[in-house]
């Protein structure tokens, strides 16, 4: 019998109504919905499993994009084939609305559904004698940005595969995948590229130069990112989740990570299908 993981955000599903119909479906589809205990706090039902999700078949999200990327991060839903129900204004991750549920459960319980396997980023971070002191993954991006109560700018190497490349003084540099390309990228005025492409993409932020322009390098490639003396306080962003402290002269590598993210497809390629209505979306609430 199929184990379901379910992951619900209390935000944005207040009442459990839509949590409740994802719920019974899977019951009615033959499954076991399956809940961590402590994952939101008040949800109580007789037909959930309230264990860890270690064991499940798949992981169902509810939510926004935001709340997409935190299951991808629990730590028992990790290697999870992932699909989302799209409970936030845009969902360019969250792909199913609502009003899809019972037509989608079923598909889920029958294996009619295929797996991208999305790439990731790996970080490792150093301190100015060479030393590793943190580590990490993300889907979307990793960002290093300016700190709290830096109102100057940080001014950063960067460095490919140990070819120096550039100075960038500005607001930080966003170094994402090609599923993050549509998210902080984009804002950033990165291009968009399609998710399934295995390419890392480098985007200076509100940079203090003459030009401003992304670098696209091979998902194998090492993208070292090190902080100058004459920078204010920064910190390092793992796709919005972990935030990170960096130094003067300490510096970070990004490269591709050996996981993938397995994201549950139902209706073959729609990327370029949906995303013009999605981009309008954007900033709608």
């Amino acid at each position: 019998m199929k184990k379901i993981a379910i992951y619900p955000n209390k935000s944005r599903d207040p009442n459990f109504t839509i949590t409740n119909q994802v719920v019974s479906e899977i019951v009615k589809s033959g499954g076991i919905p399956v809940m961590e205990p402590d994952l939101v706090e008040g949800f109580r039902s007789e037909n959930i499993l309230f264990d860890s999700y270690t064991d499940c078949d798949l992981l169902i999200c509810l939510g926004g994009d935001g709340t997409f990327l935190s299951a991808a991060h629990h730590p028992t839903s990790i290697g999870l084939p992932q699909i989302g129900i799209n409970l936030g204004s845009v969902g360019f991750l969250t792909e199913i609305e609502p009003n899809e549920i019972s037509k989608i459960i079923p598909k889920l319980m029958k294996d009619e559904f295929t797996i991208e396997e999305r790439m990731m980023l790996r970080l490792h971070c150093f301190n100015s004698k060479g030393e590793e002191y943190e580590q990490g993954h993300a889907l979307n991006d990793i960002v290093l940005s300016r700190g709290w109560g830096n109102t100057g700018i940080v001014t950063v190497d960067l460095t490919v595969d140990e070819n120096f490349v550039e100075q960038i003084p500005g607001d930080g540099i966003i170094v994402s995948t090609s599923t993050g390309s549509t998210a902080y990228n984009l804002a950033a005025g990165g291009p968009i590229v399609h998710p399934l492409v295995d390419v890392t993409l480098i985007t200076p932020v509100a940079p203090h130069t003459l030009h401003n322009r992304t670098y696209i390098t091979d998902r194998n490639s090492d993208v070292k990112l090190q902080l100058k003396p004459e920078s204010g306080a920064a910190l390092i962003s793992l796709d919005g989740r972990q935030t990170l402290s960096i130094e003067s002269e300490y510096y970070v590598i990004i490269s591709g990570s050996d996981r993938k993210f397995k994201k549950i497809n139902l209706f073959g390629d729609r990327f370029y299908q949906t995303l013009p209505s999605k981009i309008r979306l954007r900033g709608i609430s």
